[in-house]
């Protein structure tokens, strides 16, 4: 449920930041300061990602190994039949790892764009101190 909460304010947050012109010192400071927050939750929707990829990664492997002490047979019958069990926790294994690896992908561009942005923002301090230095101000 917390997620959802998080998505929300994630929406909101792209949302204010599609208001706002980085070419504006006050707004570019705001874009700054909202992919930040941005960041901050997807870095918990990626820790939730991975702890259910965690989870059922262990049940998976908890089902094979029932399976196989509770199957007959050889020992290439009993992976077969384990293998076959877990098929379904394989593919919500597989789902929560991407859905970890698109947080981390987003995080990473996030980071990217922050870093950018902050250039342009020292660029632009630089500017405005030359400008004020030119006309003594």
């Amino acid at each position: 449920m917390a997620n959802e909460g998080r998505l929300v304010r994630l929406k909101q947050i792209y949302d204010e930041i599609e208001t706002l012109n980085p070419e504006i010192l006050s707004d570019l400071n705001k874009v700054i300061r909202l992919y930040s927050q941005a960041q901050m939750l997807i870095g918990y929707l990626d820790a939730d990602a991975l702890y259910r990829y965690g989870a059922v990664y262990a049940e998976r492997k908890r089902v094979h190994a029932e399976v196989i002490q509770a199957s007959r047979g050889t020992v290439a019958e009993k992976e077969s039949l384990a293998e076959i069990e877990t098929y379904e926790l394989r593919l919500r294994e597989v789902e929560a790892k991407a859905e970890s690896r698109k947080w981390q992908n987003l995080f990473k561009a996030t980071e990217n764009l922050i870093i950018a942005y902050r250039r342009d923002e020292r660029t632009a301090l630089e500017e405005y101190k030359k400008v004020n230095d030119i006309y003594g101000r």
